[in-house]
């Protein structure tokens, strides 16, 4: 097995994890008597790459609304039980200005030691999520939190970006034209059911990792995709545990009837968004 492997595993591993929910819907990111459930509400907006309003409900009263994409904070849009946000509230887009007090709503709304919701919906207003907001991994490195849960071996280099190459999406199915639009960003693949069931892409190593847990896992995975969602069964995708510049990370995605399960090298952010509308679209 080589270094660059094992944060895939401890990704993979992370989709195991069974998600509690709340009477009112809500999924639970930290139970009560959590010690930093700040860490797990920056590590659920990571995860968020499609346009999403993430609400976030303390068991201590106080709540907080966020528009998130591309691993990205766009705006506040609802804060509750905590004193102060209001140019946070009233600014269109979050800038560098707005970071500190930000970082204050955030730490008073996930306080240790407390119940920490979350509950996901339709974006406020539109967004590409690219060229406004804060930056998740700048908030977590000014709170001092590991975004990747358990830290990481240090990844191998990653090869120059190629351009991507045009592909007649017109003649792919779904997810086959998601996997083949995201390029070299995407170094191994596959499918899981569906029309384009066994497609797959790239080393041999790596596929078969994806595809033992994939094997085993199908039931988690689905459900994880269930709770962010908006239709039932309906397409979405997610990304697990990047960081903003390099390293490895698991990008999950579902839609007619079918599972990618892909390993993403360096931040494929914009390919992953563009691919994505560009698919849909």
């Amino acid at each position: 097995m080589n270094r660059g492997t094992l944060p895939i595993l401890a990704r993979l591993e992370a989709l195991k994890t069974p998600a509690r929910v709340a009477p009112d819907g809500a999924r639970v990111l930290a139970e009560s008597g959590h010690p930093n459930p700040l860490a797990a509400l920056l590590r659920a907006v990571n995860e968020t790459m499609l346009a999403r309003s993430l609400t976030f409900e303390s068991s201590s009263g106080t709540s907080l609304t966020l528009d998130v994409a591309g691993r990205r904070v766009l705006r506040l849009t609802g804060v509750s039980g905590v004193a102060g946000g209001e140019a946070c509230m009233a600014a269109a887009a979050l800038e560098d200005e707005h970071k500190d007090e930000l970082i204050k709503l955030l730490q008073a709304v996930a306080a240790p030691r407390n119940e920490l919701r979350v509950m996901s919906g339709p974006i406020g207003r539109d967004s590409d999520g690219l060229s406004v907001g804060l930056p998740i991994a700048l908030l977590a490195d000014l709170c001092l939190v590991e975004l990747n849960e358990g830290g990481e071996v240090e990844p191998e280099p990653v090869p120059p970006t190629v351009e991507e190459p045009q592909i007649d999406t017109e003649e792919e199915d779904f997810l086959p034209a998601l996997a083949l639009r995201m390029g070299p960003a995407l170094a191994a693949w596959l499918i899981q059911g569906g029309s384009a069931d066994g497609r797959t892409g790239g080393p041999e190593e790596m596929v078969s990792h994806l595809q033992g847990f994939l094997d085993d896992e199908v039931e988690g995975v689905t459900r994880q995709l269930d709770m962010v969602s908006m239709v039932p069964a309906g397409p979405v995708c997610i990304v697990l545990g990047a960081t903003l510049v390099d390293g490895h990370s698991i990008l999950c995605a579902r839609a007619d009837g079918g599972i990618l399960l892909g390993v993403i090298e360096g931040d494929a952010t914009r390919t992953l968004l563009k691919a994505w509308n560009a698919v849909r679209g």
